[in-house]
């Protein structure tokens, strides 16, 4: 059922022809979609640019505060703490020659105030 008349030499008209002929009638229309299709693009492409950008930034953000706190921890990993006072059994030890040397039982670890408090502690 085509709203137009069949041309003269009784093909139908293809869907191709339609269009250009429907096109060329409203020229104006198709120029005023284009234009609006344009736009419309322009402004989502500029709205995803944006948005990308503000991540981004929230992102760097972010990684700076994380940065902050690992540098905070940084510093408190970096004070050295002093090794809990212990005592070390009798062993041997090996020499860089090949000596194998007894090495006597002592106490280490503690921090040095602790060394003056015991007199039987003082290493020799």
């Amino acid at each position: 059922m085509p709203s137009e008349p069949a041309p003269a030499d009784g093909e139908p008209t293809s869907f191709r022809e339609k269009a250009k002929t429907w096109a060329e009638k409203h020229e104006t229309a198709v120029r005023v979609v284009k234009a609006v299709g344009t736009t419309v693009g322009a402004a989502v492409a500029v709205m995803a640019v944006r948005h990308v950008m503000t991540q981004n930034v929230t992102e760097y953000a972010d990684d700076d505060q994380v940065t902050e706190y690992a540098e905070d921890d940084q510093v408190t990993e970096d004070k050295r703490r002093p090794p809990v006072r212990h005592s070390v059994a009798e062993h041997t030890r090996t020499l860089a020659d090949g000596r194998v040397i007894p090495i006597p039982p002592y106490k280490r670890g503690g921090s040095s105030e602790d060394e003056g408090e015991d007199p039987d502690e003082v290493a020799a």
